[in-house]
């Protein structure tokens, strides 16, 4: 196995590919600066009205009837998923937080635009209090609605270090029609 390794290493070294000054000064001297994002016409934007910020209490126990009771109050049951790499399991924390607001961050953004953006969760004692226990930057992974009334039973969140490579369903809008048969 180690002679193995060592072929290996000798292999990569011999196919290193070595170029002269003058091109590695022009890479470093013209570099290509791309144009500066912004957002389309007609597409949801950061709005100051719908807080980016997600509001949030902690939970101790879950269930079918605390989660019953908990929609009743007008909170919506969530999890937080804290992954280390982003696609295995981690530790998952139970919090709840405000229908209303959920409802309208995926009315005003869509389901979609919803489950592709990150937002700052503030962690607090309850939703009164300006107290923040935690903040942290989450991305929605599943929006659970009802199948009749299109109530939002439950969001599952998922907590990443910045580090890690996450599978994202990235909305894609076509603005004009093409015609390819001319």
């Amino acid at each position: 196995m180690l002679i193995h390794r060592h072929r290996q290493i000798l292999t990569n070294a011999l196919h290193l590919r070595h170029f002269s000054q003058s091109a590695a000064a022009a890479v470093l001297l013209d570099p290509l600066e791309p144009p500066p994002l912004t957002y389309l016409e007609g597409f949801p934007r950061p709005d100051p009205k719908f807080a980016e910020i997600i509001r949030a209490i902690p939970r101790t126990i879950s269930g079918k009837n605390i989660s019953a009771k908990e929609r009743k109050v007008g909170r919506v049951p969530s999890i937080v998923f804290e992954q280390e790499d982003g696609q295995h399991g981690g530790n998952k924390r139970l919090i709840s937080v405000r229908t209303n607001q959920i409802r309208k961050l995926v009315n005003h953004l869509g389901r979609s635009f919803f489950l592709s953006r990150l937002f700052d969760l503030e962690v607090g004692p309850d939703f009164e209090s300006n107290e923040v226990i935690e903040k942290v930057r989450v991305l929605p992974r599943k929006l659970h609605l009802h199948a009749g009334t299109d109530a939002v039973l439950n969001v599952t969140f998922i907590r990443a270090p910045s580090h890690a490579l996450l599978k994202v369903d990235v909305p894609l809008v076509f603005r004009e029609k093409m015609c390819l048969l001319d």
